[in-house]
């Protein structure tokens, strides 16, 4: 180890010791307040070049410190390729926790929530048990709650409860998929028609979605759909899950069977407004 510019001064009588230097490993050219030359390759005097400071350890007067290069401008600046590697890090809370992003320069930031990035986050209704003779009674542009359960929600701020079927969606962007399957075995029924009433805005507004399906008559009436809405929340808001009938169809009373399980509910938070 060698000290360049070394300035001791001792005061016998007030005990005090003052010591002021570069300390330099392996380097008679210590960079900063502290340098390690771990390939023995910096000059003598002037800066090492870029090759020569990639072996080098440099604490700047600043207390900042680099790795790989000497003048270090935050408190770690670390220059090479790949040059972070972290060994046993623990899974954090999905819920809570703040990712990681690295901006222009290369520094690590944090955000608040991945919204900002506009990556989709699902949450899962599922009808667990089919519903006989769904919308008997029910006349065009009305509705019929579907009680379904939740299978995953990784949505913050969205809420479900499951005894009235009614979800708490919080403000953004969002995708609402509403996939049925159904059969409707009366006779002369081979057209049925749904609606869906998606939530938008704020308050009790909604927006109808119509989707009709073809079948056969009879005991082959199977038929399913998709129905899909993007909306706008701009406003923390109720809205119950629910399935009506439209108006073009030619099926009504009783024999309409929503099925379990392919019966479901896909929302996406897609990102802020």
């Amino acid at each position: 180890m060698k000290l360049k510019n070394v300035y001791l001064l001792t005061c016998f009588l007030g005990s005090t010791f003052l010591l002021h230097a570069q300390v330099g490993i392996n380097t008679p050219n210590p960079q900063g307040a502290f340098t390690i030359d771990a390939g023995k390759d910096n000059p003598t005097s002037g800066a090492p070049s870029v090759a020569q400071a990639a072996n080098d350890i440099t604490v700047s007067a600043a207390g900042n410190m680099g790795v790989g290069l000497t003048v270090p401008t935050n408190k770690l600046h670390v220059l090479g390729t790949d040059p972070i590697r972290a060994e046993g890090i623990q899974a954090g809370n999905p819920n809570t926790d703040r990712p990681m992003v690295v901006d222009g320069n290369g520094v690590l930031k944090s955000i608040n929530t991945l919204s900002v990035l506009g990556i989709p986050n699902p949450a899962i209704f599922r009808l667990e048990t089919g519903i006989t003779n769904f919308l008997n009674g029910v006349a065009a542009g009305g509705n019929q709650i579907v009680p379904m359960s939740v299978v995953k929600n990784t949505i913050s701020g969205l809420t479900y409860n499951p005894s009235t079927s009614v979800m708490s969606i919080p403000p953004g962007n969002y995708q609402m998929v509403f996939v049925y399957e159904a059969t409707h075995s009366n006779t002369g029924c081979t057209l049925s028609s749904y609606i869906v009433d998606f939530p938008t805005g704020s308050g009790t507004t909604t927006q109808r979605i119509h989707n009709t399906a073809a079948h056969n008559e009879g005991g082959g009436s199977n038929h399913g759909g998709t129905i899909t809405y993007t909306t706008q929340i701009t406003a923390t808001r109720n809205w119950t899950i629910q399935l009506g009938r439209g108006q073009s169809g030619n099926c009504s009373g009783t024999g309409m069977n929503l099925a379990p399980l392919s019966t479901h509910l896909l929302v996406f938070r897609i990102g802020d407004l």
